[in-house]
């Protein structure tokens, strides 16, 4: 019964019909065809074939593509996902980076304190206030490894001891006039030269500056420092008498003091004089024309 009703399906299907197409006024017919429902549907599928894969190629070849959902990769969605991140925190950083900027330009344009603000009665350093507003970037394991390895390498480095003091533009006077004695070595811990006169005589400031320390010891006598420009300090030492007192402003080639013969000192009166720049002890003889 089955097998007769497929066959009955099958010859409806393979039953032709013809399709003509007449003219009207003179009854001429203009065209015929003659088709069963299997050629229909052999028809439409060749159709759908053809249109599939034209759709296809068109697809794949030309910017239509774009508009196609696409099936992300689970290795290209977490990456994306990764940089959507390491943009909002990079967005975050230069937020900080701005407020930050904003206080520098505060204080350049001079209504903020350059060292302190006051609010409610107190000081609040430079650095609160701007961390208030910014919080630097931890230090990254690279940049902290690196500046572990430079300053274990710069541990030693002994170059700023070479370093020569700039002159340009400072004229120094002699602070006696008289004979070298001794010379500088500091190989021998003579950190200055042993100046000798035969007479009293005034000790002069070789620069301006600032009276730092004024005393008498039992190796030296009298002595004074004085504080210049350009982190020089001059020492003068083995003084009868001081003219200037700590924190006297002195002009250079002003008298700070006399050397003459004591009563209570032996041999030729002399002043022993230092040059210091920087806590290095320099020879005078490089910067003064004795």
């Amino acid at each position: 019964m089955k097998k007769k009703k497929i066959r009955r399906h099958i010859d409806r299907l393979r039953k032709k019909f013809q399709l003509s197409i007449f003219n009207e006024s003179t009854l001429e017919n203009v065209f015929s065809l003659r088709v069963s429902l299997m050629d229909g549907v052999f028809l439409a599928a060749s159709a759908f074939i053809v249109f599939f894969f034209f759709s296809l190629f068109l697809l794949s070849h030309t910017p239509l593509k774009s508009l196609l959902p696409e099936d992300l990769d689970p290795k290209l969605r977490n990456q994306l996902v990764a940089e959507a991140f390491r943009v909002d925190s990079l967005a975050d950083v230069m937020d900080k980076q701005t407020k930050y900027i904003d206080v520098l330009k505060e204080i350049i344009s001079g209504n903020l304190p350059v060292d302190t603000l006051k609010m409610k009665g107190k000081n609040i350093p430079l650095d609160t206030l701007a961390n208030r507003h910014l919080e630097l970037m931890k230090t990254t394991r690279k940049e902290k490894a690196f500046r572990e390895d430079y300053e274990e390498s710069e541990k030693y480095n002994l170059s700023i001891l070479n370093e020569q003091p700039k002159v340009e533009g400072l004229l120094f006077y002699k602070p006696i006039k008289g004979r070298i004695v001794t010379s500088f070595n500091p190989k021998l811990k003579s950190y200055g030269i042993k100046i000798q006169i035969t007479d009293i005589q005034p000790t002069l400031a070789v620069l301006d500056g600032t009276v730092l320390f004024t005393g008498y010891t039992s190796d030296y006598e009298y002595v004074i420092q004085v504080q210049h420009n350009n982190d020089y300090i001059s020492v003068y030492k083995y003084n009868s008498e001081l003219l200037k007192k700590q924190g006297d402003k002195v002009k250079a080639g002003e008298a700070i003091g006399i050397v003459g013969k004591n009563s209570d000192s032996t041999g030729m009166p002399h002043l022993y004089f230092e040059l210091w720049h920087k806590g290095i002890a320099l020879n005078p003889q490089d910067y003064i024309l004795f």
